[in-house]
C-alpha cells in the first residue's frame, strides 16, 4: 500500500506560519465505555449538532494482514478488514457514540476499494439512522496525488462520477443544502489555482457544491469554498501556541470574507498526536506525544476558541501515521470518551 506522506508537505509550511499567524480538565479513564454493547443505538446521543459538524478523516483500505507493530506505533483493539460489514457497523456506532457527525473517507477513484467501501459506508449509515435515529453523513477526501486522480482528464472524470453516484445521497455530508468535497494537497505536483478553476468551470460551473481545500494560503479561497488543515493543530503543538494559531486562521478567513463579500468556511483541525517513525521507507519521520490525552484536550480547546464552521479530526483511523482516535490496545476507548465530551459542548 502506498502511504501518502501528508505531514511532510505540511512541515515545509511550518517554517513560515508562526511568523504569519502568531504575530497578529476533566479526567477520563481508559476503556470503560462500550459503544457497541447492548441494543442497537445504546449510548448514542439522541441528536446531531448540525450547526457544528465534527468530521473525522477516515481510511477504508486496511487488510487483516497489515496489522503489525513493525510499521505502526499502536494497534486497534480489534484487528479488522476495512471492507467487512461488521467492521463498518462497529466504526459507525463508535463514531456516533463519540458525537462525530461524519467521516471524510480517503478516496482514490472509481472502482478502487476505497470507492467500494465508501458506498458500503453510506449504506450502513442509513441502517444506523433507522436503528438509533442518529444521522451520520460522510464525505470523501479526494486524494489528488493518487494515480487514478492525477491529471485534468482523470480529475474531471472522477468528479463527474462522484456527482452522479454519491452527492444526492442523504448520508453524504451536506452543509446548508450543498454537498461538500474535501481535496488533499491541491497544489501538489505542480497543480495551480488556474488548474482547479478550469476543472470547476467544467464540473461545477454554478458552484452547487462546496469545495474545501487542504492548505494554509488564503488565495486558495479564490477557487475553493473553504480551507481545512489535515495536520490539525500540529504547528500550534510545535510552537506551543495552538490557540493563537487557530484564531489566526479564523481572522484570516474572516478578513478574506470581509474584502470579497463571501462566506468562506474555516474548518479547525484537531489531532491527538502523531507517530510515523515506523513507516517503512519514510524519510523525515517524527513524533508528537499524546501526553495521555492532554494533547487532544489542548487541540480541542484551541479549535473551539476559533469559532469554526466545522471541526475536523485527524484522524479516526490513520494507524500508519499514529494519529488515530479509534480504540487501541494502548489507549482503549480514551479518545472516543474525550471526543464525546467535546462534541457535547
Amino acid at each position: 500500500m502506498q502511504i501518502l506522506p501528508k505531514f511532510r508537505v505540511i512541515f515545509v509550511q511550518l517554517c513560515i506560519m508562526p511568523i504569519l499567524l502568531l504575530g497578529i480538565q476533566p479526567a477520563w479513564a481508559h476503556g470503560n465505555i462500550a459503544p457497541n454493547d447492548g441494543a442497537p443505538g445504546e449510548g448514542i446521543p439522541s441528536g446531531v449538532a448540525a450547526k457544528r459538524p465534527v468530521l473525522a478523516f477516515y481510511y477504508p483500505w486496511y487488510r487483516r494482514s497489515e496489522w503489525c507493530l513493525c510499521h505502526m506505533s499502536d494497534l486497534p483493539s480489534v484487528s479488522y478488514g476495512s471492507g467487512d460489514d461488521a467492521t463498518i457497523d462497529r466504526q459507525l456506532h463508535e463514531a456516533a457514540y463519540a458525537g462525530i457527525t461524519g467521516f471524510i473517507s480517503s478516496w482514490w477513484g472509481a472502482g478502487d476499494k476505497t470507492d467500494r467501501n465508501f458506498a458500503t459506508l453510506l449504506a450502513h449509515a442509513e441502517l444506523l439512522e433507522k436503528q438509533s435515529g442518529y444521522r451520520l453523513a460522510s464525505s470523501i477526501y479526494f486524494e489528488s496525488d493518487a494515480p487514478n486522480l492525477s491529471g485534468k482528464t482523470k480529475t474531471v472524470s472522477a468528479l463527474r462520477y462522484l456527482i452522479a453516484h454519491y452527492l444526492n445521497n442523504p448520508h453524504f455530508f451536506h452543509w446548508r443544502s450543498k454537498p461538500a468535497i474535501f481535496f488533499w494537497n491541491p497544489r501538489g505536483n505542480g497543480r495551480t489555482l488556474a488548474y482547479w478553476a478550469a476543472i470547476r468551470r467544467i464540473v461545477d460551473p454554478n458552484h452547487r457544491l462546496i469545495w474545501s481545500a487542504e492548505g494554509v494560503d488564503m488565495d486558495l479561497l479564490d477557487v475553493f469554498d473553504g480551507i481545512h488543515l489535515f495536520s490539525g493543530g500540529y504547528w500550534g503543538l510545535l510552537y506551543g501556541a495552538m490557540k493563537g494559531v487557530d484564531q489566526g486562521f479564523r481572522h484570516k478567513v474572516d478578513g478574506y470574507n470581509d474584502i470579497h463579500h463571501t462566506h468562506k468556511i474555516w474548518a479547525a483541525g484537531i489531532i491527538p498526536g502523531y507517530d510515523d517513525t515506523r513507516v517503512p521507507g519514510r524519510q523525515g519521520t517524527y513524533k508528537v506525544a499524546r501526553n495521555k490525552g492532554k494533547t487532544y484536550h489542548e487541540s480541542w480547546e484551541a479549535a473551539i476558541s476559533s469559532n469554526p464552521e466545522w471541526i475536523t479530526i485527524t484522524s479516526y483511523n490513520e494507524w500508519y501515521e499514529g494519529s488515530m482516535i479509534e480504540p487501541s490496545r494502548t489507549y482503549g476507548n480514551l479518545y472516543l470518551a474525550i471526543t464525546r465530551q467535546y462534541t457535547h459542548r
